[in-house]
Formats: C-alpha cells, structure tokens, sequence
C-alpha cells in the first residue's frame, strides 16, 4: 500500500492502519502537527475511514509521537495517557513509520513513498 494523500484535504494516509480489528483506514493531518512545550509531537487523526473523502470528518483523535522513542500516543486529551500501556503504540515496527518520522519529525530519509515496502 503506498502512502498518500486523501483527494480533497490533505490529510495523508498512514499504510498498514488497524483500527480495533475493524476495515477502515487512518490518515493523520499534515497542518496540525506542532511540538508541545513537552517535546512531544502533536497532531490530528482520522481513524476508522473507509472512504477516502470521509477522512477528517470521522474517528478524530488527538494523538501524540515521541520521535525518539518512536512512540505514538492515541486520544491524549484525558487522562494520563504517558502511562497507559492501551494508548501507547511501538510504532518502530509499524507499516507507517516513515510517514511518522517524515510528516512529525521532520526526517528528510524517511520518505512517505517508503511506507510502501514496510507495508508489504
């Protein structure tokens, strides 16, 4: 699976996707992606897409990424995300890796067209 662009938005495809267990996609948006005061990486997901023009109006989330851990927090507005084993996800070994590493943090080498050969 390549990674790439929903048509209307702009939001960007992350390859290799599960959302509980369910057919759907996950797309996260490029223009959210900001660094909090904290270091990490904050930005908006669609998750649960199962048309591309639905992505940004379903499943959104506010997710977060630890670049040096290649740590991905889901839903981290409540609670005490950091330490939930559920919300926490190694994404080191994740289709979507590179998308990570090149849309929030900002590595140049990881190229979204490399998603394609770690989604196979």
């Amino acid at each position: 699976m390549r990674a790439q662009s929903a048509e209307r938005n702009g939001w960007v495809e992350e390859p290799g996707a599960k959302v509980e267990g369910q057919p759907g996609r996950a797309y996260l948006d490029p223009v959210s992606v900001h660094r909090g005061a904290d270091g990490m990486v904050y930005f908006n997901e669609s998750t649960g897409v199962t048309r591309t023009e639905d992505a940004g109006k379903v499943g959104i989330m506010l997710d977060a990424y630890d670049c040096a851990k290649n740590i991905k927090y889901m839903c981290v507005q409540y609670g005490n995300w950091r330490n939930d084993a559920k919300s926490a996800v190694d994404a080191a070994h994740e289709p979507a890796l590179p998308i990570y590493r090149h849309y929030l943090c900002g590595d140049e080498s990881a190229t979204p067209d490399s998603a394609k050969s770690k989604s196979k």
